[in-house]
């Protein structure tokens, strides 16, 4: 009598179907990624279709007997050794195929986890930047910080997951307006002081204030996360800039004390609201916010160049928070990796 194939398991899957369905679906994937980067969705000719899908057919082809064999260890600490081995012999099959050379005497799960650190590099004129150096730092230490807490991994995971799921097109949005704002404004000395360059930093302004506050949600939620006090992404959804700032300036988050000061939210509800004057005799902007339940107002007066170094900080730092899913990611791969390292010399002994 014939096994019946469990349909969890790679017994069950039909190579043949998948690719099918996937050239099936590629235009709307095409689609849908051209609308997240707000593009023309580009043209695939038949040559570069055809060449998709020999790479599919290719990795399929590589993956699926080593994948099997995975499978039936999996659970058996036993065969970790093996285990261990078969995924290197893997990865080798795919560095081999993306021509990227291993060290002397570097297996190819060293390999993959050091190119994975190498994707964290920040270009060099940006790690110039004082401001840009303190947001990477002040992310790496609160990333680790989240995944070495207890279900760390997992929680951390669950609010980058969420974040892609409900927010990921709006920041996007945000970045795209903000890039194209800076490519028009590249040849304007926007520190002087002229009714046109106030508008121009007021926008620019704005929408890194609201790209920043989504990532911030994060960054408090993994906070969260380091004491123990895990909150679903839903319900940081519910918190206002004010809440959220006030927890960065809480003596009891540490790891949030490098977003001091980035965002003034004073100065954000003034741009809302259309509170923001200038004084050419002053050479000053005034911000003015305005809080109806409270029925007072706050007055904030920069001088046109610390307006403009305000608003590069936050520049810098929005720049710097692009790199939190990569540093995450990176984060996670090395710490399973370890894990597996550990399991297989524990086994040896």
């Amino acid at each position: 009598m014939k096994k019946r194939k469990d349909s969890n398991t790679l017994d069950a899957f039909d190579k043949e179907i998948f690719k099918a369905q996937f050239e099936k679906v590629l235009p709307q994937i095409i689609t849908e990624l051209s609308d997240l980067f707000e593009t023309p969705a580009p043209r695939i000719t038949k040559r570069h279709k055809q060449e998709m899908m020999d790479d599919i057919s290719w990795g399929l082809d590589v993956s699926i007997p080593h994948l099997k064999r995975l499978e039936t260890n999996s659970g058996d600490l036993t065969r970790i050794d093996e285990a261990y081995l078969v995924l290197d012999k893997l990865l080798r099959t795919y560095l081999q195929r993306a021509r990227i050379r291993r060290k002397p005497n570097e297996d190819a799960i060293d390999c993959f986890v050091r190119k994975s650190s190498s994707l964290l590099r920040s270009p060099y004129p940006l790690k110039r930047q004082k401001q840009f150096r303190i947001a990477r730092e002040g992310i790496d230490r609160l990333v680790h910080a989240a995944l070495t807490s207890p279900n760390g991994l997992e929680e951390s995971q669950k609010l980058i997951d969420e974040f892609g799921k409900k927010h990921l097109k709006e920041y996007l949005r945000f970045a795209n307006a903000i890039d194209a704002r800076l490519k028009n404004y590249r040849n304007i000395d926007l520190r002087r002081l002229t009714p046109q360059n106030v508008t121009r930093l007021t926008d620019l302004y704005r929408d890194l204030a609201a790209a920043f506050e989504t990532r911030l949600r994060l960054l408090v939620g993994l906070n969260f996360v380091t004491h123990r006090k895990t909150k679903a992404y839903a319900e940081l959804r519910g918190s206002g800039y004010n809440q959220l700032l006030q927890a960065v300036d809480s003596r009891k988050n540490p790891l949030l004390h490098f977003l001091r000061d980035v965002v003034n939210r004073h100065v954000r509800n003034a741009m809302m609201h259309g509170g923001v004057s200038s004084s050419r005799s002053k050479g000053t902007v005034t911000f003015v916010d305005y809080s109806p339940s409270k029925k007072k107002e706050m007055t904030v007066t920069w001088t046109m160049a610390e307006f403009f170094r305000r608003t590069r900080s936050l520049y810098l730092t929005t720049l710097a928070v692009t790199y939190l899913e990569q540093v995450i990611g990176h984060w996670q791969l090395y710490c399973r990796i370890a894990v597996l390292k550990h399991l297989r010399t524990q086994h040896r002994r």
